[in-house]
């Protein structure tokens, strides 16, 4: 009974980890396989935050997690294939994660 209880609460927390958060599953997929593209509409999106290397000390001052969902680690060759770390304003996302899927030519 024990081990029905766990399966059923690690497949919710899963569910709610890949499809339920912010942060699409699908568009990071994407991201990471046009990551020149994605760094680019980041940075050209004032719903994204971009930190190239380490995120400041006392960040979550500025980006309070009622607002921002993050962080989400990107490589990006273009940078020497350099590690960003990358928020998203939760009221934006979805809109601006649309926009790069079809920018990028893929389905939503």
């Amino acid at each position: 009974m024990a081990e029905i209880v766990l399966a059923v609460v690690v497949g919710l927390a899963l569910y709610w980890f890949f499809i339920l958060r912010p942060g699409r599953l699908d568009f990071w997929k994407v991201a990471a396989k046009h990551p020149d593209a994605a760094y680019d509409h980041f940075k050209s999106d004032a719903t994204w935050i971009v930190f190239e290397g380490a995120l400041p000390q006392g960040y979550r001052a500025h980006l309070p997690r009622s607002e921002w969902v993050g962080p989400f680690m990107l490589i990006v060759p273009k940078l020497g294939n350099q590690t960003v770390r990358v928020f998203g304003k939760s009221d934006g996302l979805e809109r601006s994660q649309n926009e790069f899927l079809v920018r990028v030519g893929q389905p939503q």
